[in-house]
């Protein structure tokens, strides 16, 4: 139940950070994240944000920290850059979210099947 809570408060938390960084902002003077200061690199030469990128690091890290346990923020946005390339390629979500797993391994172990749904429904929303 606690995971399911975490999946869900992070697709929200996704949600709201988008909302917020949806308004016209001209002041450039905030220093990105040092993992995303370059765009992350996506499917077919497209480029997510780093806005993108990084609502997604914090998300992550926010919602699964065992997850994110001994990753720093670069392999965290890898996930979301290959799971997009997934996405963009075509594939289902019951083809994806297996990959998700693989590519939540770490120390900590992998993701459930339940979190690699949410981590994919997050990923889905920042394509």
């Amino acid at each position: 139940m606690t995971r399911t809570t975490a999946a869900i408060a992070a697709c929200f938390t996704v949600s709201a950070l988008l909302l917020a960084g949806c308004g016209d902002n001209n002041d450039s003077s905030a220093a990105p994240a040092s993992a995303t200061t370059s765009a992350a690199k996506a499917a077919g030469g497209e480029t997510l944000d780093n806005v993108k990128a990084g609502t997604f690091v914090v998300s992550y890290r926010s919602a699964f920290p065992k997850l994110a346990e001994g990753k720093d923020d670069a392999k965290i946005r890898d996930i979301l850059v290959e799971t997009c390339k997934d996405i963009k390629a075509g594939k289902s979500e019951d083809e994806v979210v297996p990959n998700v797993v693989k590519r939540t391994k770490g120390a900590a172990g992998e993701a459930s099947k339940e979190e690699a749904q949410a981590i994919y429904q997050m990923a889905k929303m920042l394509c």
